[in-house]
């Protein structure tokens, strides 16, 4: 409150332009746990009587009292120079989640939480596995793409996936068995949807697949419990190399107008009637869908209610049934035409550049559960580059150190 300039007096504006006054903005730890006594034990009238944030500021250090696991908390963050308790998301890589960790240990009362402290560590033991990223560019220069590891390849995407799914049926039993209701839900069917829509987008995952999860899960008994692995060290980046695929996205498409969000079947299908779908041209030429839109992204809560009733099974058969090299974007496709995404204004072309992206990276068997090490037997070193590519790439195309793959 002191950094951001808070008054203990005066309203003032924040950055989201909310008045604010900060009563405690100058009160120091000891006056803060003075005022929560006083309140807590009714000397002076509260709102509160604070006894829950004790307990969670005591067991996240796997004590009985609040002070001393203030203190320690305080010793910690000043140590490391960053938060002390991870009292926040269940994910988080800032810190190691010590604080579940002992919440877990020290009370039965936090069982719920042990499959997300699992989460947490699987995660914070993978994340320097490169194997485990992926390593397909999304930029074309010089006609070549970048083969080097980014964000986490769509095996990994599918396992975080199924993880979560798993961990959402466990917690509903869990809470059915003592009667209570669920503590969290990661994946709720709205989100589970956004997921699913843009990871067919983004060609990571075959259409309508976190349906086929769910379906593994709860129809079938299959589980997909999370494992507990070693941890990965930290390794330097493996060097770049290079991939030719032409000088643009569409260059190998039979027929680039449908490559992107439009469906030729349904256009034929409504020409000429009040059903059709609007088209708009771009700068560069393109035609496009026009669709509505709003000022973010977002899943249409009562056709994702309509899909849970009575479109299941469909999707459920359109996933068993495959897709053929090009068509992984059908999930995110249907999706759209069924009314469920709302997009916001910029991504009704850059979605449908992604769609173009991603079918085209589907026809080269670049999608999906791609094998790593097949990609990098296909690319070339730096040193390979044509001239025009090398210019193009600048110091990406500088050879470094090259990490071998265990």
């Amino acid at each position: 409150m002191r950094s951001r300039g808070e008054s203990d007096h005066a309203a003032m504006q924040n950055k989201d332009g909310d008045w604010v006054v900060s009563p405690i903005a100058r009160w120091s730890d000891d006056d803060v746990w003075e005022a929560v006594a006083l309140y807590g034990s009714g000397a002076l009238p509260g709102f509160s009587d604070f006894e829950e944030m004790r307990r969670i500021y005591a067991h996240s250090v796997g004590t009985s009292c609040a002070v001393v696991a203030d203190a320690i908390l305080d010793g910690a963050a000043r140590k490391q120079g960053r938060c002390g308790a991870r009292l926040g998301c269940h994910v988080c890589q800032m810190a190691e989640d010590k604080s579940l960790a002992n919440m877990i240990a020290f009370d039965e009362r936090y069982a719920y939480a042990r499959g997300l402290h699992r989460l947490n560590c699987f995660i914070r033991a993978t994340r320097h596995d490169w194997e485990r990223r992926h390593w397909i560019g999304r930029t074309i220069r010089g006609g070549y793409i970048k083969i080097q590891p980014d964000t986490y390849h769509p095996a990994m995407l599918r396992q975080l996936t199924r993880f979560m799914l798993q961990l959402d049926f466990d917690e509903e039993r869990r809470a059915a068995a003592a009667g209570d209701a669920p503590k969290f839900r990661l994946l709720p069917v709205d989100l589970m949807i956004a997921v699913d829509a843009m990871q067919s987008l983004n060609g990571v995952a075959r259409p309508f697949a976190a349906w086929a999860d769910l379906r593994d899960i709860r129809a079938r008994g299959i589980r997909y419990d999370i494992p507990d692995v070693p941890e990965v060290a930290p390794t330097p980046i493996p060097t770049a190399r290079f991939l030719h695929v032409g000088d643009g996205w569409d260059e190998s498409a039979p027929c680039a107008d449908w490559t992107g969000l439009r469906d030729p079947m349904r256009e034929s299908l409504t020409e000429g009637s009040c059903c059709a779908p609007a088209i708009v041209t771009t700068s560069d030429g393109r035609a496009v869908l026009d669709l509505p839109t709003e000022q973010q992204f977002d899943v249409d809560a009562e056709s994702a209610a309509f899909i849970v009733d009575f479109e299941v099974e469909r999707l459920l058969a359109m996933h068993d049934a495959g897709n053929r090299p090009g068509s992984i974007t059908a999930g995110y496709r249907w999706y759209l035409h069924f009314g469920c995404l709302t997009l916001s204004h910029s991504q009704k072309v850059e979605h449908d550049d992604i769609a173009r992206r991603t079918a085209f990276k589907d026809r080269l068997g670049l999608t999906d559960a791609y094998d790593v090490r097949d990609v990098l037997a296909r690319s070339v070193p730096p040193e390979a580059l044509p001239g025009r590519a090398r210019e193009a790439w600048g110091n990406h195309a500088i050879k470094q150190a090259q990490l071998a793959l265990c």
